[in-house]
């Protein structure tokens, strides 16, 4: 059986990896503040190099996910030191072991390396632009990999959403949820439109790129495009909950201090063709989610 080293396992992805890898793989997993109740774990802080590179050489992973990353976007703005030593160096630190072990390394980046101002859809042949500060710690990540010429994928996601009860933060949609259920008005953007994606559907992707030996970019989300706003509606509805208490907004309005890409369209077909699996319409993935949530 091949070993898997999940990196940051407490986070919504990376509980769910393991939850369908455990039987597949020999899984460990790490995590750095939140600690999950079961499993080979350990506590593993990425900016500390000596440390992940012991870790590799003990547990000599076939395979490794990396799921850490800093991603509250306007406290990457506002902390550019935070973000570069957590995302640049942190992913450096796991990479360079990665090559050194020999081991495959699966790379989770953002939709927010492109800047949105692309009417069409993104491509992996598409030249990214971020227009914030994680945005660009997350392509100099992508470049740190790239230029050891090693065995990786780089997986380019969006709006990560799924059931677990072990986040290190509440997701969008889960927020959404929580607040409408509460009966609290929210305000939600109307003019930033991704690609939501189903952390199941993202982890499947993963898995079978790697069982089908593939490298390279890859753009991994859901099929569908849709702002925050529309998004947050058809949660609603498939909840049951009021969706009159969504308030439309523009961007402009919520004063952020990163920029966010307005309409950042990701063309999945590359990562469906070399994967073989597809990626969930919008709607198919809030069904699923539903039915995870009830049970």
């Amino acid at each position: 059986m091949k070993k898997l080293l999940l990196i940051g396992a407490s986070g919504l992805l990376g509980n769910k990896i393991y939850q369908s890898s455990k039987d597949r793989y020999e899984t460990y997993r790490t995590y750095n503040f939140h600690k999950p109740k079961f499993g080979n774990i350990s506590r593993l802080d990425v900016t500390e190099k000596n440390n992940v590179s012991k870790l590799l050489r003990d547990v000599k992973p076939d395979l490794v996910i990396d799921t850490h990353a800093l991603t509250n976007v306007d406290y990457c703005e506002l902390h550019h030191e935070d973000a570069w030593k957590i995302n640049v160096e942190g992913t450096k630190n796991v990479a360079e072991s990665c090559k050194v072990n020999g081991c495959k390394y699966i790379f989770i980046s953002t939709d927010y390396v492109y800047d949105g101002y692309k009417t069409t859809t993104y491509s992996e042949k598409d030249k990214p632009h971020p227009i914030n500060y994680y945005g660009r710690t997350k392509l100099i990540a992508e470049k740190v990999i790239e230029a050891l010429d090693m065995n990786y994928i780089i997986a380019r996601t969006a709006v990560l959403f799924g059931a677990s009860d072990l986040f290190d933060k509440l997701p969008f949609p889960s927020w959404v949820m929580q607040q409408l259920k509460l009966k609290n008005k929210i305000r939600v953007v109307m003019d930033q439109y991704s690609n939501p994606t189903l952390v199941d559907n993202l982890g499947e992707f993963l898995l079978s790129l790697y069982e089908k030996d593939r490298s390279g970019v890859f753009n991994v989300s859901g099929k569908d495009n849709i702002s925050r706003f529309e998004f947050s509606k058809m949660l609603a509805k498939e909840f049951g909950l009021d969706e009159k208490l969504i308030e439309p907004i523009t961007t402009a309005e919520l004063n952020q201090p990163a920029k966010r890409p307005q309409k950042v369209a990701l063309n999945v077909s590359k990562a469906e063709k070399a994967s073989g699996v597809k990626a969930l319409k919008l709607e198919e993935a809030i069904k699923i989610f539903k039915n995870q949530l009830q049970k």
